[in-house]
């Protein structure tokens, strides 16, 4: 429904005070997004706004959203999930009462098949990279994807030789990695010459903000054509439901949207359109929808997006190489400041990346990277969304000592015990049985007195039983100082002096204390 026909069911008259409020509201909108080129269409509009009617402003602000659709709307697919070994009579799945599940097999994929399971994507890659939620996907090992997407003519995909007519394509569909924590997922399809979504930057958004989302409801985008809708951003920084077990037992975070990151929309999010774009005026995404529909199984009162920044984008980054993203550790407990302004530090980890910046117990944090921290909450938010490996400037106030300090910490990774496994294309590094990674990605009960002797962030995380290195005598929880005669201070370091050596290795350990001690490491034996 058009915007001026929803407003005339609300019998809003065209000369009314009411019908000029709207309509003046909404044109300025629109005109603080055109861009310089078009400043003179704002003036005319600005002329009319004593018009007897305002008419010509809706229609100019219809154009816009049309215009910001007509930009995106492409890059917006729709997406399968069958579970492999589907039976004779795919309606004996579990079934959401929708027209067309009771085909058999033979017809799977026909002109009438409605999936069982389907959501939405966006394309991010001209060569077939494909932006969806992580709860979409449930388990790759169980199941297989299917891509619906529009394609245009002169759009080739690969392996067809020729440009295909403009009509709905669907295509297999790849997991290249996923990731519970944001909740985020990249799939990989067989095409090329695809459009990409612009990205924008959801920091830009305020409450009010006019967005548009773009999806797949009900599977109904299966014909190449995202559905849109279109509202205001009614808040920002919302949480998560925390996931709780039929017993309401509180289980601990599941997910960084628990911390409060999520965009709140009263942009329609119908089932199916998680894993869609929600877009700005300039037809540029920013957010991600999550209408968390696909996990309850139906609509929720309110819809919600993950917001697109910088934090998002390195996590993305990763996910598109197949790997699983990595997020930021500081080392301390903080708790709430009563004013509310600040994080008041507790405790230090020694050796940790707080100690190291050179943040105290009694300190307070008012801010990271510019951003102000109200509390512990988010201050673990802003920390756990970052990238692990990050130099991040804060803002330090000690009680009764001057002025506010500037610090920078280098973040170490955080540990991520979750029920749901990420999953990726590239598996963990290892070596001769052993993972070695950050020792802030150990397990608390190694590290909570502190690595402050150790001169190394290398730190074993694994050992696997009767492995070259567990037989060597290697055990998690130590730090690996040196190998064959090499400094090493970082895991990158170690991985890069290990690459191409054979035979014995000489390897360097250190304890929490600090005492060191040289061990060799034998050539893996090959299992017959």
């Amino acid at each position: 429904m058009s915007m001026l026909n929803q407003l005339t069911r609300l019998n809003i008259g065209w000369h009314s005070p009411r019908w000029q409020a709207n309509v003046l509201a909404i044109s300025l909108v629109t005109c603080s997004l055109l861009s310089s080129d078009n400043l003179f269409l704002c003036r005319s509009l600005h002329a009319q706004e004593t018009a007897p009617d305002g008419l010509a402003l809706m229609i100019s602000a219809e154009a816009t959203i049309q215009k910001a659709i007509e930009r995106a709307a492409p890059s917006v697919v729709a997406i399968a999930r069958v579970r492999r070994g589907l039976s004779r009579d795919i309606g004996s799945e579990i079934g959401l009462g929708i027209p067309g599940l009771g085909q058999p097999a033979s017809e799977l994929f026909g002109k009438d098949f409605v999936p069982t399971d389907f959501g939405s994507g966006v394309i991010i890659s001209s060569d077939g990279a494909i932006l969806t939620c992580y709860h979409l996907l449930d388990d790759p090992r169980e199941h297989d994807y299917f891509v619906w997407l529009g394609s245009t003519e002169g759009a080739g995909f690969a392996g067809m030789g020729k440009a295909i007519p403009a009509r709905a394509e669907r295509l297999p569909a790849i997991v290249q990695a996923g990731d519970p924590w944001t909740d985020l997922a990249v799939l990989k399809i067989n095409a090329a010459d695809l459009p990409v979504i612009p990205m924008g930057d959801s920091k830009a958004l305020r409450r009010g903000s006019i967005v548009v989302s773009l999806g797949n409801p009900y599977a109904t985008a299966r014909d190449g054509q995202a559905s849109a809708s279109w509202g205001i951003v009614s808040n920002l920084q919302r949480r998560a439901p925390a996931r709780r077990t039929n017993t309401e037992e509180f289980h601990p975070p599941e997910s960084l949207q628990e911390f409060g990151t999520l965009i709140q929309t009263d942009a329609k999010l119908n089932l199916g359109t998680s894993g869609g774009a929600l877009i700005n005026l300039r037809g540029e995404m920013v957010g991600l929808t999550t209408s968390l529909a696909a996990v309850a199984g139906f609509d929720q009162a309110a819809g919600y997006a993950i917001p697109i920044d910088a934090p998002a984008l390195a996590a993305i980054a990763d996910l598109r190489e197949g790997k699983s993203p990595s997020f930021g550790f500081l080392g301390v407990e903080p708790t709430d400041v009563d004013a509310g302004r600040g994080a008041l530090i507790l405790r230090v980890v020694p050796g940790m990346a707080a100690d190291l910046a050179g943040i105290r117990t009694g300190d307070v944090i008012v801010k990271v990277e510019g951003q102000p921290i109200k509390d512990a909450q988010t201050l673990f938010r802003e920390m756990s969304r970052r990238p692990a490996d990050t130099e991040i400037a804060m803002t330090v106030i000690t009680p009764g000592w001057g002025q506010p300090r500037d610090l920078t910490a280098k973040l170490g990774k955080k540990r991520l015990a979750l029920s749901r496994p990420a999953f990726s294309q590239t598996p963990e590094p290892t070596w001769r049985g052993m993972v070695v990674d950050f020792a802030s990605a150990l397990p608390p009960d190694r590290w909570l007195r502190g690595i402050a002797n150790a001169t190394s962030e290398a730190a074993i995380l694994r050992v696997d039983p009767d492995s070259a290195a567990w037989n060597a005598g290697i055990r998690p929880g130590q730090m690996i100082f040196q190998v064959a005669g090499k400094t090493i201070a970082h895991p990158d370091d170690f991985y890069a002096a290990v690459d191409g050596l054979s035979g014995i290795v000489e390897i360097g350990l250190e304890n929490r204390a600090g005492t060191r001690q040289l061990v060799n490491v034998a050539k893996e034996t090959p299992l017959p």
